[in-house]
């Protein structure tokens, strides 16, 4: 783990067991993208990984992996398995500052050093490196499987939608998003990210909640503080953009 320290690695959340299920916390980077990220459980460090996605998005790919995606899969049962024995699993990202250049090219700092990381740590949880098993690609390219009818897609293109504030989502800080785009969003209980706004943004956390509707729909719940930004920038009856970035992460703005 020192190593990785040594060069750069920051602490930005752990895991946790949530209903016999695993959860990602992350306290900061959430939208950070282009980075290294490693899962270390009591100073060792269990994988190392890249990602050209947000990291909420990847996390949220080990959190709830499609029936396709062996190694979501594969990881996701590696940390529940230390979980239920009590073992702290932390999450560490190197963020890529862009100044990493050779001449006029700029150096992918996360494809640059991932191979060689793995290759001197060598992960229990990696599949390539010095350990014996056959090179699996999918690590690569576990950010862009995905499966159109999974609630836990990867969102690869923007999806908008309107969202009418009458008397409820005025007042009492929540929302409803149809069956339509149901699948886009998280499973129950899910955290997500609110993005207040395009300009001068700032970020509340939320929760999605699919038992309130009779149909499973989400509702996202933003409390307080979204009601608060709703009645600050809308008037009742006004339209309010959201803008469906990854199953757990949510742009709001005003057209």
């Amino acid at each position: 783990m020192n190593r990785l320290i040594n060069i750069g690695f920051i602490s930005v959340g752990h895991w946790s067991l949530n209903n016999n299920d695993i959860k990602y916390n992350l306290t900061s980077h959430h939208l950070s993208s282009n980075v290294l990220y490693s899962f270390i459980s009591n100073g060792e460090v269990k994988y190392i990984g890249k990602t050209r996605l947000k990291l909420n998005q990847r996390m949220y790919g080990y959190q709830n992996p499609g029936p396709s995606q062996t190694t979501n899969i594969r990881v996701n049962g590696s940390i529940k398995n230390l979980l239920e024995q009590n073992i702290p699993i932390d999450i560490f990202i190197l963020a890529d500052n862009g100044l990493l250049r050779y001449g006029d090219f700029k150096i992918n700092l996360a494809a640059g050093l991932e191979d060689t990381l793995i290759f001197e740590l060598n992960p229990e949880w990696n599949l390539t490196g010095k350990n014996i098993i056959p090179l699996d690609k999918e690590s690569e390219n576990a950010d862009l499987i995905k499966n159109p009818i999974e609630p836990d897609e990867l969102i690869t293109s923007l999806i908008t939608i309107d969202i009418k504030l009458g008397r409820a989502y005025y007042n009492q800080g929540f929302f409803n998003v149809t069956r339509k785009n149901s699948n886009c969003l998280g499973l129950d209980k899910s955290t997500i990210e609110i993005q207040l706004g395009k300009k001068n943004t700032r970020t509340i956390q939320g929760y999605i909640n699919r038992t309130a509707n009779t149909n499973g729909t989400p509702r996202i719940m933003g409390g307080k503080d979204l009601k608060n930004w709703i009645q600050e920038n809308f008037r009742f009856n006004e339209s309010m953009k959201v803008d469906i970035i990854s199953p757990v992460s949510i742009r709001l703005f005003k057209d």
